[in-house]
């Protein structure tokens, strides 16, 4: 069964925004990207949905499941015509329907792209804010937020994975690594150092060691000591051009400890690049 990238849409600018990111990771990844929208009659919707509804009749459109007009100039802007693409609208409340799609067989979902900006009304207003736990702790699956502050350039060449050499990262570190072999980009695992004690270096080199797949000069491996994660993350994503930051969705991990999901909303304000949750069970 081929896999497939869900992108849920409200037709605003951030989630227009966030499907360049969407379509670009379904074409290196030979998956198949469901745009899927959500709607309720009757119910107050933002000026950007608005105008779209205009154009197109939503409540007929569900039951065609044809191509979203929004997303095609999009498509071919990217030249990415080659992404085989499926379109779903349902009626019902966006969060519920959300999470009853993912948990489908059908269609095979193994990520998660959503835009994200700051509060206004719609479908995206609460993803810094309440529906970040929703998605994050019951979907379980890989989720990209993409700020609406992120400009996509056409290619992902550069992914930043932040770790704290914990055993529970090696899997998706991994997994990221071949990631970036089917993207041609090169991957920056960076551990912060806030603490100032010992050397990290032991830890850093046993981590490397124990990953299930062998690294090549495309991977590096960086130890940063600051007092200011999130300054000291912007500025390194700034000078090394990363296209997405990565990290291990877990309680246990100490960069999931330092965001919780309020300050999670203080990482996506500081840095201008989509931030990866990935599960790990």
């Amino acid at each position: 069964m081929m896999k497939s990238i869900l992108f849920p849409t409200d037709f605003s600018s951030a989630s227009l925004n966030a499907f360049g990111y969407a379509l670009k990771y379904a074409e290196k990844t030979q998956a198949r990207l469901v745009v899927y929208h959500s709607f309720m009659p009757g119910a107050e919707l933002n000026e950007e949905t608005r105008e779209v509804y205009k154009k197109l009749d939503i409540e007929n459109f569900h039951s065609k499941k044809d191509k979203f007009p929004p997303f095609e100039k999009l498509i071919e802007e990217l030249k990415a015509d080659s992404v085989k693409m499926k379109y779903v609208v349902e009626e019902g409340a966006f969060i519920e329907n959300f999470k009853a799609y993912v948990e489908r067989k059908e269609d095979a979902i193994e990520l998660v792209v959503i835009g994200a900006q700051a509060a206004k009304r719609g479908m995206f207003e609460v993803f810094l804010e309440t529906n970040t736990a929703i998605i994050l702790e019951e979907i379980n699956k890989p989720v990209i937020a993409v700020p609406q502050r992120a400009r996509f350039d056409g290619v992902i060449d550069h992914i930043a994975f932040l770790v704290d050499y914990h055993e529970d990262e090696r899997a998706p570190v991994t997994q990221v690594m071949k990631t970036c072999r089917e993207f041609g980009a090169k991957l920056h695992v960076l551990h912060f150092d806030l603490a100032h004690g010992e050397s990290v270096v032991p830890l850093m080199d046993r981590f490397r060691k124990s990953l299930r797949v062998p690294y090549t000069e495309d991977t590096v491996f960086r130890s940063i000591d600051t007092i200011d994660l999130k300054a000291a993350l912007a500025d390194y994503c700034r000078s090394n051009h990363i296209d997405l930051v990565c990290l291990v969705n877990h309680k246990r991990n100490f960069y999931q400890r330092l965001f919780s999901y309020s300050l999670a909303q203080d990482l996506l304000h500081s840095i201008d690049v989509p931030v990866m949750a990935i599960y790990n069970d």
